[in-house]
């Protein structure tokens, strides 16, 4: 209650300071614990507008190009604590989860969260495409790293499952950005628990955008790898075949056992040569409107590696005959449309990128879906 009453006052502080006149009158409408200071800049050369980062800077050099105290968008930290995240009235929390340990290709994966947070720092949270600021709009906060035990593949999957789980129940929907392409496994079984608590007979879509299939009921008897999310999230209790979906195939590494889990599941399978031919607003819309069919809740599982290597060389397993980043673009705006529960980024690999140009695609790729996404729901008068 003391922070409450202390950001309260610094609120009204900013307002005379900036000589708004007197709002005091009107604390109910701004009384918010969620407060945001521009990459929390503070002190002599702190912006003192109240939408400085929505604007070009007048003080110190503003969210462009500097980091701060690093997180995503500059957005406010939140502990990942379902009580706190409500008190924050966040609509959509950013969690990392620097994870490679599942990965059957190369690794450096972990330093993804990292990615996108410092890429984020080089932009605005205003999209005027969608003349809308996604960091009030959302009240969007970083719920920070989700720790990993090295070593425990197991412990550590739960601890994803179950930071992605108080991010859920506290009302909000998630981005989670990974780490290898065995993070879907325990954020799909998240939002599966998550929904039977609430629905015990809802029904969940998943989606799969990847290079590759991943359809490995065990890779060398290991069930929890990067090439098992589909498989996994098959098994969970409200997830059907009629709402699974797989877009962005290609290439050599998709052995026939892969192509036989989703063919005999009867899983609609549109690969490259599918997307290039009919495109992918046809192709992209097509899935989500299967997702979305008679379910509750989607997951969303995007792999990097599903655009081309020369839009995105930084991710675990770069391919060539992928998306490029006008179609990954056009797609992330398709998904902010149609909205997903969970939003998961997998296989950024940093280490591996050129000139930030992977970070950069991948980032653009949350702010896009996150613009569209207002769009549509401003256009129905919704709020998030």
């Amino acid at each position: 209650m003391e922070l409450i009453v202390w950001r309260a006052n610094l609120h009204i502080q900013i307002i005379r300071n900036v000589g708004y006149g007197n709002l005091e009158g009107k604390m109910a409408e701004i009384l918010n614990p969620w407060i945001f200071v521009p990459h929390h800049h503070q002190g002599v050369h702190q912006e003192p507008l109240i939408d400085a980062h929505t604007r070009s800077p007048t003080q110190h050099n503003g969210v462009f190009k500097s980091e701060g105290i690093l997180t995503f968008m500059g957005a406010p930290f939140c502990p990942p604590d379902r009580n706190k995240i409500r008190e924050m009235d966040a609509k959509i929390c950013f969690l990392g989860a620097p994870w490679d340990q599942g990965t059957i290709v190369r690794t450096g994966t972990s330093s993804g969260p990292h990615g996108i947070r410092q890429a984020s720092s080089q932009y605005f949270p205003y999209m005027f495409e969608y003349d809308v600021d996604l960091m009030t709009f959302f009240n969007v906060v970083d719920c920070g790293d989700i720790p990993i035990v090295t070593g425990n593949n197991a412990l550590s999957q739960q601890y994803i499952c179950d930071y992605v789980t108080e991010c859920l129940e506290a009302g909000a929907k998630v981005i989670v950005v990974g780490g290898d392409h065995s993070v879907p496994i325990p954020g799909a079984r998240a939002l599966s628990q998550y929904l039977t608590r609430r629905n015990p007979v809802g029904k969940m879509g998943y989606l799969h955008v990847d290079c590759h299939l991943d359809a490995a009921v065990d890779w060398a008897g290991i069930e929890i790898t990067n090439a098992s999310g589909p498989t996994e999230a098959f098994k969970l209790p409200n997830t059907s075949s009629r709402n699974m979906a797989h877009l962005g195939s290609r290439n050599g590494l998709n052995p026939k056992d892969w192509m036989d889990f989703w063919v005999d599941n009867d899983m609609p399978i549109y690969p490259m040569s599918e997307v290039v031919e009919r495109g992918i607003e046809a192709c992209g819309r097509e899935i989500l409107e299967r997702a979305w069919d008679g379910t509750d809740a989607v997951y969303l599982s995007w792999d990097t590696d599903s655009i081309d290597c020369s839009c995105m060389p930084g991710t675990s397993c770069p391919e060539s005959y992928g998306l490029k980043s006008r179609e990954a673009l056009a797609f992330a705006r398709l998904a902010g449309e149609y909205g997903v529960d969970v939003l998961e980024l997998a296989e950024l690999s940093p280490i591996f990128d050129v000139s930030q140009m992977s970070a950069k695609l991948a980032c653009n790729m949350i702010y896009h879906y996150l613009g569209s996404r207002a769009s549509k729901l401003r256009s129905e008068n919704k709020k998030p």
